[in-house]
């Protein structure tokens, strides 16, 4: 007789984002003997994040309508319990395919909820479907608000379980600031405003771009570094040029591991216009790296105004770029802050997180 819960995480693809790290640390963090995980991704990313557990990757094209049938069939041949899905092609997928295996649903929300465009057609789908999972996970409370809406759900089947980080890799006593810099070719006494994310509208890295063409004109020695990859990153490098900022605003492109960089800021903007959560704030408030960031979604209950971070009054370039003079100029405001912020990140070290997500698996099979 099996004893073993078996679990099957469903993910788009296993690229280097929010999302798949969420999968990762949930995936290799729980080490219960009577839980065993698998993860899938319904296509090949060229460059996947590394994962300690077994990976089956379906190798569907991006917009194949079948995946649901590659979920079911794995769900069979492993005796899959739980499928818990992340994103929305993953998740629309998983719903489908419990129509044809026996596997409990748990829908994990990590923001198309919010969006526009494609995000319109996963509310309509979801909304159709969403009464076939056995619940769904919020990582804020803005967007258990926005699943509510979505989906019809209960306020019961839709617990907030907020995202964590991998206190050992976003360590600061693990990494050299000025050997950071001195390897980015960053002068010692730049003041270094840092930005890391997905590099398109909704995460806002043009507001810090516009922010820096004020900055600079005030103090020659600001200098911004952004980190990560999108499909914005021409556009981005457009603006920097057309403001006169080649030289002082450097793309890192990819970072596989973020905090090996973050080291170098000596302050961090999130300059979000949409944010589910904000897990950047949280890398940042943990590596002791005080904070701009704009009140949207999880976002705003992650930073609080004059206390874990600054909210800039608008989310506009001027305002941001306020934000960051101010913060630059109150040493002892800086100080404070992170050290608010750090006593404030130990809530998302995973050990309340994963001790709930057992939990779950365990109540949905009981």
């Amino acid at each position: 007789m099996r004893t073993r819960l078996r679990v099957l995480h469903v993910i788009d693809h296993l690229g280097y984002g929010g999302a798949p790290f969420v999968v990762k640390n949930i995936a290799e963090g729980i080490r219960s003997d009577e839980i065993e995980t698998h993860v899938c991704a319904l296509r090949a990313n060229p460059v996947p994040i590394p994962l300690e557990v077994n990976v089956v990757n379906l190798n569907c094209h991006r917009y194949s309508p079948w995946p649901f049938l590659g979920i079911s069939r794995l769900c069979k041949e492993h005796g899959i319990d739980i499928i818990h899905a992340h994103l929305q092609k993953s998740v629309i997928s998983s719903l489908l395919a419990s129509f044809f295996c026996e596997g409990k649903i748990i829908i994990h929300e990590h923001g198309p909820i919010f969006d526009s465009g494609t995000g319109s057609i996963y509310r309509l789908l979801l909304k159709s479907l969403a009464q076939r999972a056995a619940l769904a996970i919020a990582n804020s409370e803005a967007t258990k608000l926005a699943l509510k809406r979505a989906t019809g759900l209960k306020d019961e089947s839709i617990p907030v379980i907020e995202n964590f980080v991998n206190f050992a890799v976003f360590d600061p006593a693990r990494y050299d600031r000025d050997k950071i810099r001195a390897n980015l070719g960053i002068a010692h006494d730049k003041i270094v405003v840092g930005f890391t994310g997905r590099l398109d509208f909704c995460k806002g890295a043009d507001l810090l771009i516009q922010a820096a063409s004020t900055l600079c004109k005030s103090d020659e020695r600001y200098f911004f570094v952004i980190v990560g990859y999108g499909l914005q990153r021409n556009k981005l490098e457009n603006l920097v040029g057309s403001l006169g900022l080649k030289d002082k605003v450097l793309f890192t492109g990819l970072c596989k591991n973020p905090a090996e960089v973050i080291g170098a800021f000596d302050m961090a903007v999130v300059p979000s216009r949409c944010e589910a959560f904000g897990i950047s704030a949280v890398e940042f408030m943990r590596m002791k790296i005080p904070l701009v960031a704009t009140s949207v979604g999880g976002l705003a209950e992650l930073v609080q105004h004059e206390r874990t971070g600054i909210v800039p009054e608008y989310p506009t370039g001027d305002s941001i770029a306020q934000a960051v003079d101010r913060l630059a100029k109150n040493t002892s405001l800086r100080e404070r802050l992170k050290e608010n912020a750090e006593v404030f990140s130990r809530r998302f070290n995973g050990e309340e997180q994963l001790r709930r997500i057992e939990e779950i698996y365990r109540r949905l099979c009981s």
